[in-house]
């Protein structure tokens, strides 16, 4: 089922490579041992520390697996990504992992991977149409949207008003832990979402929003932020208004999240094993190669992590 990777030893297949991909590190074949094969690991973007670790955990399970994992970012552009997938076919990657910058602009190149007989997966978030893909490994994002909303529910004794960070519009982790939120919201009527907008997982962008939320004198009891990154930009524009009442959520339990919930910032995160998605990503992968039957979902589990358990993640 797999194609024997073919090495590049062109100066213009090299340049190509350096204008329409990101390598992030080497895997085995930068170290100097053998290896396998090769796998195309496409992320949406390379900026927070969350896509950062899933990329170098699937890096280093690619080098003890025999496999070179090469990172590609794909600046949150939809067309960059899909040119992405198209160059991986065309330079004999024995995989493709895909995290899509848009579940619908992804489908293209899900089905330009498919024409080319080379096995292709999405990483993180799911596409419109991921019949296309051969699994979808990430976390339970909707289970987690939904644990995380709970929680800020609890912490403000079931009524009050709420405000929401998003990721990016439209992109799958978006849409889904919106819909555990929704699923959470749908019992306590006595919650109002007062603002929900976009911050683009940025820390800054989250920052300005929260400050522009907070300078309209609009009563917020609890901030539900889709990511860490946006969590702490949150944490920091309420310290900046005073407003230290104001309890901060988060989800990915990145070590910036981590530092906010040991320095008293953010109540608490939602763990997803952000490691183990790249890990289990590149197990599945290179399970695929093999020509071996995979699970349509390979989830990891959502956890609560306050400053009660956060000792755990350690473990």
């Amino acid at each position: 089922m797999a194609k024997k990777l073919t090495k590049l030893v062109t100066l213009a297949a090299a340049a190509a490579l350096l204008l329409t991909g990101c390598a992030e590190g080497g895997g085995a074949g930068e170290t100097g041992g053998a290896s396998d094969g090769k796998i195309a690991l496409i992320m949406s973007h390379m900026t927070n520390e969350f896509t950062t670790t899933v990329a170098s955990a699937a890096e280093a399970k690619g080098e003890e697996l025999g496999y070179e994992v090469t990172v590609f970012d794909s600046g949150q552009d939809a067309s960059t990504q899909v040119s992405q997938i198209e160059q991986a076919v065309s330079q004999g990657y024995d995989g493709i992992l895909v995290e899509p910058v848009s579940t619908d602009g992804v489908v293209p190149g899900l089905s330009a991977a498919n024409e080319a007989g080379v096995p292709i997966a999405t990483i993180v978030q799911k596409a419109s149409q991921q019949d296309l893909a051969a699994a979808y490994i990430g976390g339970d994002e909707v289970a987690a949207g939904k644990l995380q909303m709970e929680q800020a529910i609890e912490a403000i004794g079931g009524e009050g008003k709420i405000a929401v960070l998003y990721g990016p519009m439209g992109s799958d982790a978006q849409i889904a832990r919106n819909d555990g939120y929704e699923q959470a919201l749908a019992d306590y009527p006595d919650v109002e979402v007062v603002f929900d907008k976009t911050a683009n997982w940025v820390t800054a962008e989250a920052l300005t929003l929260v400050e522009n939320w907070f300078s309209t004198g609009t009563e917020i009891d609890a901030i539900v932020a889709q990511n860490d990154a946006m969590a702490v930009g949150a944490v920091q524009a309420a310290e900046n208004a005073g407003k230290s009442d104001v309890q901060v959520f988060g989800i990915d339990a990145t070590s910036d999240g981590i530092d906010s919930i040991n320095a008293d910032g953010m109540v608490g995160t939602v763990s997803q094993d952000t490691a183990g998605i790249g890990e289990l990503g590149v197990e599945t992968m290179v399970q695929l190669i093999d020509g071996e039957e995979v699970e349509a979902e390979v989830l990891t589990e959502a956890v609560w992590i306050t400053k009660e358990n956060v000792d755990t993640l350690s473990e």
